[in-house]
């Protein structure tokens, strides 16, 4: 008589687990606009940059949506108020510009640093190299089986008849 209990597999707790991270990032987290340098320097400029935060790649922040009708294209201005009104995020790639704190705090804006952190991407870049050469090893030795394989080698297959 078949079982009918259900094994746990540890596969769709995986798989479970990435598809709720993936609908909360797409769904749930705040959308930025991406923003080019120097539309941030125009930005910054016309005082509607309201606080920011510098990483060692990107600047972040939050901008004000009003008033913006003659520094950029309807069409742009339609992706910034997309959020909602007042306020919306961004993000920019950050350049080496030996005048951008002075800019910042000539214009009163807020910023702060931000250190980021790469420790998934380096325990990644360890282990699943690692994950793959045990994967294939171990699919290699299921295929030899027991009676085959490296431990034969020098082992006679060589029968001994009796007359």
């Amino acid at each position: 008589m078949p079982s009918t209990k259900q094994k746990f597999s540890i596969g769709y707790f995986i798989l479970a687990f990435l598809g709720l991270f993936l609908i909360q990032t797409l769904f749930f987290a705040p959308q930025s606009e991406n923003l080019s340098y120097r539309d941030f320097k125009t930005l910054l400029r016309a005082g509607k940059v309201a606080d920011l935060s510098l990483g060692e790649r990107t600047i972040t922040g939050r901008l004000m949506t009003d008033g913006l009708e003659g520094l950029f294209p309807p069409a742009k201005l339609k992706a910034f108020r997309q959020g909602g009104q007042g306020e919306s995020r961004f993000v920019t790639v950050q350049l080496d510009d030996p005048s951008l704190i002075p800019d910042l705090e000539a214009a009163g804006v807020q910023f702060q640093g931000r250190i980021e952190s790469h420790w998934l991407g380096t325990l990644l870049s360890w282990i699943v190299p690692a994950l793959v050469f045990v994967a294939i090893w171990g699919l290699f030795m299921r295929r030899m089986g027991t009676a085959s394989g490296l431990m034969s080698i020098g082992k006679s297959k060589a029968k001994v008849y009796v007359e």
